[in-house]
Parts: C-alpha cells; sequence; structure tokens
C-alpha cells in the first residue's frame, strides 16, 4: 500500500519531487566525490612515499664538506639512523638552458639542479612510480616544468654555459616526493651519470649537496637535527623534514577537498530546506486528504510514514545515483594527484570511504523529516477538512495598507507587502538564497585573495614590484655590495631594501638549543601586516613568524625575550611582533641588521625593490638579469603565482563549478518555491483577475516581493562569506603559518555582477512559472 501511495505521489508532484532528489543527489554526489579525493590522496600519498623512500632529514649545503665527518656521526648515532646518503647537485641558471626555439628558464622562481639517481632512498621516479633510470643523452624533466612550459618528451634541452654545451632529449617526467609541489623552491632534473661527470669537467654550474638521512622508527627527529648541527657537520643550507614534504605535497588537493566538503554540507542544507518548502506545499495540497484519513482512523504514525517513506526512497535512490556519478565526477578534481603523485587510482579503499557521504546524507534527510512532519500531530480531522494550514489560529493583522502607499508602484508595494505579512514562509527562501551566495562568493574571494598583490605579506614579505635573489657563488658578498649600490643609483628605482637569512642557534621553550633561521635587514621599508605588534626597529629587537611563535615552535607573545647565540656570544631579543608566514614551512624570523650574520650559515641574500612610475618593468629586470648572471630576478606577482600556481589553478576550477550549481540550486528552489506559492494563492490570484488586474500586473507582484528576498540573502550570503569564510580559511591555513587572513573583495564582482546574474535568473525562473499558472481558466479556479 504505502509503495502505491508513493508511486501515485511521484507521478502527482513530478516537478517537485524532481527538484528536491537533484539537491540531494548534488549532495551525495560532492559530498562522495570530496571523500573520494581524501581517499585518493591516503593511497597514492603512501604509494608515493613507499616507491620513493624520501629522506626523514634533508640538510641542504653550499661549499666544501667532509663525508667521514658525516660517516663518523652517522655511525655514533646508529640507534636512531638507518641509513646516511649524500645527494650531488650541479645549480645551473635557468638562463643557461634553453628549450624549443631558443627558449630558456630565465623567468622561474625555480632553483634549477641537475643531479643523477640516488642508490640507496630519495629515489626520483618516472609517471608510474618506478625508479627513473635515464640513458646517456637523456634527460627527465621535473613535473613543475613540464606543466610550466608545456614540454613534451622527444624535445630537446640544451644546457651552455662557457665552452660547455650539450643537447639532451626528453625521455620522461621526474615525480620528486621532496620537491614536487611548487611551494618547494628547487627542482631536480635527471640525467645519466656519464653526462654528469660530464658536466664536472666542464666546470657547469655551481655543487650543491643534499645530506640526508633516513631514520629508524621512532627516533627524534628534532633532537637529532640539534645534535648534527651542534656537531659542527656541514649545514650552509636550509634544513627540512619529512613532515614538510608530506604537507607540501598533499597541500593542495587537501584544500580542494576541505572546499569540496563545505559546499556538500551546504547543500545538505539546502536539501533539507526544500523538503521544508516541499512539505508546506504538500500538506497544503493534501489537507483534506489528511483530514480524511484521520476520520477513518489512521493514527498520526501511519500518515507520517506515509510522507516520510517517500523521502527515504528518494533518499536511498539519490544516494546510489550520487555515489556512482562521483566516480566519474572525480575525474574533474584528481587530475593534479595522478600527475603529481601517483597515476594509478584504483585502490578500494575509495569505494568503501565514499559511501559515508550517501549515508550521511540519508540520515541527515530522515531525522530533519522527523522533525517537521512533527505538524501533522498537530493537525485535528475537523479542522483538515475545513481550512487551511497556513491560516488556521488566530486572524492575522495586515500590516501596510495600500492606502499609506506613497513611495512606490502600487504591483511593487503589494509584492514587498505580501512578504512582510507572510515572513515565516519567505524566510526559508532568504536562508537558501543566502546559502547559494555564499557558495558562489566564498570561492571567488578565496581566488582574488590569493591572486592579490597583497596576498605576498602572508608569505612573509612586504609588497612590491620585483625581487631579486642572490645565489650562493664566491663572489656573492661583493655582488650583493655592487648590487645595492647600483640600486642606490638608478634613477628607475624608487625604493629597496635588502635581506640577509642566516640559521642561529636559539634556544627553545625546553631550554634545549634548535636553530632559527632569522632574516636581517630594514623591514619598514616593505612592512607586513602583523597580527600582533610591529616589525624590528633597533638593536636587540626581533619579530615571530605565527609558527614559530606558537606552542609547537618557541611559545613566545609580543614582549618576550628570544635567546639567540650570535658568534659564540648569547644575545637576549625582544619580541616586537608576531607575522604571517605560509613560505618554509612557516618557520622564520626578522630582526634589526644590527644582530649581524652567521657566516657559516647564511642561506639567502633577497633584495626588494618597487619602481618608479612608467618604467618598464621587464626592460629593468632584463637589465639587472644580465648584470648579474648567478641573479633570480622575478615580478613579485609572477613570483607568487609560480609559488601557488597549481592551487590558484584548481581553485579557479572551484569557482566556476561553484557558480554552476549555486545558478541551478536558485532556478530549481525559485520554481519550486512559486509552484508552491502559486498553488496556494490560486483563489486569491483569480479574485485580483476578476476585478480587472492583467497577468502581467500580478506577475509584477511576485517579482517583486521573490526580488526583494533575494536581494537580502545575497547581502547576507556575502557578509557570511566574508566573516565567517574568512574564519574558516584561517582555521584551515592555520597549520601553515597563517592564523587571519582577510579576504580581498573585488567590489564590481561581488556587489554588481553576482547579484545581477542571480536578479536576472531568479526574475526569468519566476515570469515563466507565473505564465504557466496564468493560463489557467478562471472559471474552473473559481468554482474549485
Amino acid at each position: 500500500m504505502y509503495l502505491k501511495i508513493i508511486k501515485n505521489d511521484f507521478k502527482r508532484k513530478k516537478v517537485i519531487t524532481s527538484t528536491v532528489f537533484v539537491f540531494i543527489t548534488l549532495a551525495v554526489l560532492l559530498g562522495s566525490s570530496a571523500t573520494n579525493i581524501i581517499a585518493n590522496l591516503i593511497q597514492s600519498m603512501s604509494a608515493f612515499n613507499l616507491a620513493a623512500e624520501p629522506a626523514d632529514i634533508t640538510q641542504m649545503h653550499v661549499g666544501d664538506y667532509d663525508q667521514i665527518a658525516i660517516d663518523q656521526f652517522t655511525e655514533a648515532h646508529q640507534e636512531q639512523i638507518a641509513m646516511q646518503e649524500t645527494m650531488e647537485l650541479l645549480t645551473i641558471d635557468g638562463v643557461n638552458i634553453h628549450f624549443r626555439d631558443n627558449n630558456s628558464f630565465a623567468g622561474t622562481v625555480q632553483d634549477i639542479s641537475f643531479v643523477v639517481q640516488n642508490t640507496e632512498f630519495d629515489f626520483i621516479l618516472d609517471l608510474n612510480n618506478e625508479k627513473l633510470n635515464v640513458k646517456e643523452g637523456e634527460i627527465a624533466v621535473p613535473i613543475y616544468f613540464m606543466e610550466e612550459y608545456e614540454l613534451t618528451i622527444g624535445e630537446l634541452i640544451t644546457v651552455v654555459q662557457g665552452a660547455y654545451k650539450k643537447q639532451f632529449v626528453i625521455a620522461d617526467y621526474a615525480r620528486d616526493f621532496e620537491m614536487n609541489s611548487s611551494l618547494s623552491s628547487s627542482k631536480r632534473f635527471v640525467i645519466n651519470p656519464k653526462d654528469y661527470g660530464d658536466m664536472l669537467q666542464g666546470k657547469v654550474g655551481e655543487r650543491e649537496y643534499l645530506i640526508q638521512f633516513k631514520l629508524r622508527e621512532n627516533a627524534d627527529s628534532k633532537k637529532l637535527q640539534t645534535e648534527y648541527i651542534d656537531s659542527g657537520l656541514p649545514a650552509n643550507g636550509p634544513i627540512v623534514t619529512g613532515d614538510m614534504f608530506l604537507i607540501f605535497n598533499a597541500l593542495s588537493d587537501a584544500t580542494i577537498a576541505i572546499i569540496i566538503i563545505l559546499i556538500s554540507i551546504l547543500l545538505i542544507i539546502i536539501a533539507s530546506l526544500s523538503i521544508r518548502l516541499t512539505f508546506l506545499a504538500t500538506i497544503d495540497e493534501d489537507l483534506r486528504e489528511i483530514g480524511v484519513m484521520k476520520a477513518i482512523g489512521l493514527s498520526n504514525k501511519d500518515i507520517k510514514k506515509v510522507y516520510l517513506n517517500k523521502y527515504r526512497v528518494m533518499s536511498v535512490v539519490a544516494g546510489i545515483i550520487g555515489y556512482l556519478l562521483s566516480f566519474v565526477v572525480i575525474n574533474l578534481f584528481t587530475s593534479n594527484m595522478r600527475l603529481y603523485l601517483s597515476s594509478d587510482l584504483s585502490g578500494s579503499l575509495k569505494y568503501l570511504l565514499s559511501l559515508v557521504a550517501p549515508l550521511f546524507v540519508y540520515l541527515m534527510i530522515v531525522l530533519y523529516c522527523k522533525k517537521i512532519l512533527k505538524q501533522i500531530d498537530k493537525i485535528s480531522a475537523i479542522e483538515a477538512l475545513r481550512s487551511n494550514i497556513m491560516v488556521r489560529g488566530k486572524n492575522r493583522k495586515y500590516r501596510f495598507p495600500l492606502l499609506q502607499n506613497k513611495f512606490f508602484n502600487t504591483n511593487i508595494y503589494m509584492g514587498i507587502r505580501d512578504v512582510w505579512n507572510r515572513f515565516k514562509l519567505y524566510r526559508l527562501l532568504i536562508l537558501i538564497f543566502a546559502v547559494c551566495t555564499f557558495i558562489i562568493i566564498l570561492p571567488l574571494n578565496l581566488y582574488n585573495t590569493m591572486n592579490s598583490p597583497e596576498f605576498t605579506t602572508y608569505m612573509g614579505i612586504g609588497k612590491s614590484d620585483v625581487r631579486i635573489d642572490l645565489r650562493r657563488t664566491d663572489t656573492i658578498s661583493e655582488d650583493f655590495k655592487k648590487l645595492q649600490e647600483e640600486l642606490q643609483n638608478d634613477p628607475g628605482v624608487e625604493k629597496f631594501s635588502a635581506y640577509i637569512t642566516s640559521s642561529f642557534p636559539v634556544k627553545n621553550k625546553e631550554g634545549t638549543w634548535d636553530y632559527l633561521n632569522i632574516e636581517t635587514g630594514d623591514f619598514s621599508v616593505f612592512p607586513l601586516n602583523y597580527l600582533n605588534g610591529r616589525a624590528p626597529e633597533k638593536a636587540g629587537e626581533i619579530s615571530l613568524s605565527y609558527a614559530n611563535a606558537s606552542s609547537d615552535g618557541l611559545n613566545k607573545k609580543v614582549g618576550d625575550e628570544v635567546i639567540v647565540e650570535v658568534v659564540g656570544e648569547e644575545k637576549s631579543l625582544k619580541v616586537t611582533g608576531i607575522y604571517q608566514d605560509i613560505t618554509n614551512g612557516g618557520k622564520t624570523a626578522k630582526a634589526h641588521s644590527s644582530l649581524g650574520l652567521n657566516e657559516d650559515a647564511v642561506l639567502w641574500y633577497i633584495v626588494y625593490l618597487d619602481l618608479r612610475e612608467g618604467v618598464d618593468k621587464v626592460k629593468k629586470m632584463d637589465h639587472y638579469q644580465n648584470m648579474f648572471v648567478g641573479a633570480q630576478v622575478n615580478d613579485i606577482q609572477d613570483y607568487k603565482k609560480q609559488t601557488l600556481g597549481n592551487m590558484m589553478n584548481q581553485l579557479n576550477s572551484i569557482v566556476l563549478g561553484g557558480i554552476v550549481i549555486a545558478g541551478m540550486i536558485i532556478v530549481l528552489i525559485t520554481a519550486l518555491f512559486m509552484k508552491m506559492l502559486l498553488s496556494k494563492d490560486q483563489s486569491q490570484i483569480a479574485i485580483m483577475r476578476s476585478i480587472g488586474l492583467t497577468s502581467k500586473q500580478i506577475q509584477q507582484q511576485y517579482v517583486a516581493g521573490t526580488l526583494m528576498v533575494l536581494i537580502v540573502g545575497i547581502i547576507l550570503g556575502v557578509l557570511a562569506s566574508e566573516f565567517l569564510g574568512e574564519f574558516l580559511f584561517s582555521l584551515a591555513m592555520t597549520s601553515m603559518g597563517a592564523a587571519r587572513i582577510e579576504f580581498i573583495q573585488i567590489i564590481w564582482q561581488t556587489w554588481i555582477l553576482c547579484p545581477l546574474i542571480l536578479i536576472v535568473i531568479v526574475g526569468v525562473t519566476i515570469t515563466l512559472c507565473c505564465k504557466a499558472t496564468f493560463k489557467k481558466d478562471l472559471s474552473i479556479v473559481l468554482r474549485g
């Protein structure tokens, strides 16, 4: 009997049922897709890690080193170190590497290193996650460069430096666990040992080293790092742990999964609200049937079961369809994962984990239906046979009499008046419009924020035009001074500031010594936005990144003291500010230049500059690139895009997807709501038509009222995306070193373009719904 009732109900209310069905399917589809991404990410990261066997500690070093001393250190710590291997790299300037029509890699922000395959661990893989085995005359190109420069198998890459010139054929792409991500500042090109030996003989590039350790289970990585540095072993460069490589590889896909989960939750909310709208329309239409069922003795439980079974069936069918479709749609979101982590995503974990979404949606829908179906208990059989559920109770006092209208067109006034008098009915629509606006504006704000020049302040650097990085060479100190003199005398340069980053011993919260990368210089030229406090302005002052100041770092706040060892002497520095930085694991610090340098552990020489108005930026960058061949000269915006480009591309897809989904929802919801409203108001519409109002005039009333509701919903949605969205995104980025991100809004997009698009969509939908309703024969309506 129940199945027959449900089947007849589906036939009778095809539009309403189909609308709710689509929402539930979309919620399951996106929810399953998000959990699918997470399952694939877990599985692919595990497989990638197993095949690559990355190092647990990697010390980058430039300059001479003593392998015997490193071996002795390894021998002395056998209980913690399983394996040690030192990889030699030849770092070559991008300007010396040519491809396709004499183009070069001069514009890249990445350090380019040529290497041979490791023998013990930290293997560089091909796209099948097999260890690369490159033949003589061939080269394996990092995936990052393959994408950035559209390099294809079989193309030639030519290395030219001095008398050395060699052509390599691209034979494969390199999947590199340690340097895959665009957030990593270096990339490794793999060549044959014979070709590498020829490069050494030709004195090509600068030698650098990765001193790598594979630790035993339960080894204390942090303690071992400190002991390594204290032993005076080679440490002229940053030190990176395996956890950081893991975060860099997973960050982009994990961020997308979180955003999709959020949209899926919002869709569940919309589906629930749609069911409420449907229920209100259904109860209003079926009021007499409910009265008859009660009159013949059916219990409230049996009557509610009729409606509940309908949504149970709908949730199960929509859940199955959404679950199956997610395995088709997922390909839109996992292309980045397939390229950078694993080409094979055929594991079974995703099938099990993806079931969470349909089960969760089913549970939420059923619980919500049970809650709203309690209204049936309040309806008596006599009341149901006599009256309308929406008007039972006390007589309402209608406000805003028509005679008091002095400002609006009569039809517009009547539409607005109707919203006020039936606000309980319209408030559901306001909430749904607000949620749809949130789905559009949040990804858009996120994309615009990351795309704005101000986002560089979250990367620990002030807003500027150009960034110049000097590579570690024997003449770097002289080059650094010469560069500053040149900039000082350059009339095209408005202002500049030079910074040097060194690694210093610092006393941690346990009272033992760690190492901290401290940047020194004048931080008033290109100021940062500080969470608390200010930049260091005089001797004895230091500012810490959020990650360093947190309880997981040094556990300091503004006004506290930090003990730093400088040239064997302990110095106490006062914390003046805490800033945000998502680079280098988020753990950096800035101090007044009077602190000096740790000459044995200088990491970076960087200069930021602003150009005067009218100066050709490209020509100026070329000028300094040619003057300082070993330098990297980059437009700061280009630097940011190359660093965050992968995530930006995926966010762009999310923005477009959010607009499409929200547009579909608004069309369906508006049609559903108008069908309910027009069905309820049939008698009222018939009376207005009988006294001379045209269909167009009546239509104007509904358009005016619904558009007013839409505008309120848009305002609430935009405000929610700004404040709640900022909070959620900042919460997600806290682990990366940014605890308070402020969204950048492009006003014409947020407050003009998006609202106009939504107004047009809603206006057209209402018009079509009204035309279909007003075609009915007036006499039939009045007789009914």
